[in-house]
């Protein structure tokens, strides 16, 4: 049976297993991140019992979002009894062989398939353009939604992800016209997942988001960051 684990130290070593799988569970270690997660974990029986995999379970936005990836060989067994207590409906980020067991409980509505990337090499700037890239912060809230309201009405943008400073944007013609962010982000454990990446549709094809992801991920690099994606 899964407990829920809070111990950060143990997480952290199981999450080393494959630091780019788990890019999202280790930047939710992270103060800023940590008390919005449930952690319902199984432990190895050995004498000195270390955490063997987690379904994690993220109440920091609306609906929650639960990550169903494992490395052990008893994962599905995991995830089949956190069902009980999962919440009714909620973004689920899974492997492919744990999608059965999932569909067998819920109803799915798929979003499609995502990638897991990591950052190996930062190349060369792209060209520079008009607009300056500028820092974003809870002043500039109105002007982030209204642009995520055009260009990207799905996103999981969460307000107070603004107070990371790790969201940066270009103004034109008087308004927001593109933006980069993060998911998660952690100095303490090296980490950074890009996200809530988009462009205005009326200033698509001009390389701006282009230009502002790579400040964005140039910043996060040059802090030593591992810099994921899905």
């Amino acid at each position: 049976m899964f407990v829920f684990a809070t111990d950060k130290d143990r997480l952290w070593k199981h999450f080393q297993k494959d630091r780019a799988l788990f890019a999202y569970h280790i930047g939710d270690l992270d103060d800023f991140f940590f008390p919005q997660c449930q952690w319902a974990s199984s432990y190895s029986t050995k004498r000195h019992p270390i955490v063997e995999d987690v379904v994690l379970i993220y109440h920091g936005g609306q609906p929650p979002t639960v990550l169903a990836f494992g490395v052990g060989p008893r994962f599905s067994a995991l995830l089949g009894e956190t069902f009980d207590i999962l919440p009714s409906r909620f973004f689920c980020h899974y492997q492919t062989d744990c999608g059965d067991l999932l569909r067998s409980r819920y109803h799915e509505q798929p979003l499609g398939t995502h990638y897991k990337m990591c950052l190996q090499k930062l190349e060369a700037p792209p060209p520079s353009g008009n607009g300056t890239i500028a820092g974003l912060d809870q002043s500039h809230l109105s002007a982030v939604e209204n642009l995520y309201a055009r260009a990207y009405p799905g996103n999981y943008f969460v307000p107070r992800m603004l107070d990371t400073d790790r969201y940066f944007g270009i103004e034109l013609e008087g308004r927001l016209v593109a933006i980069a962010g993060v998911h998660v982000v952690s100095d303490e454990y090296k980490i950074a997942v890009l996200g809530n990446i988009a462009t205005d549709p009326d200033f698509l094809g001009r390389g701006l988001a282009l230009r502002v992801n790579y400040h964005l991920t140039r910043i996060l690099h040059n802090e030593g960051k591992l810099v994921c994606l899905n």
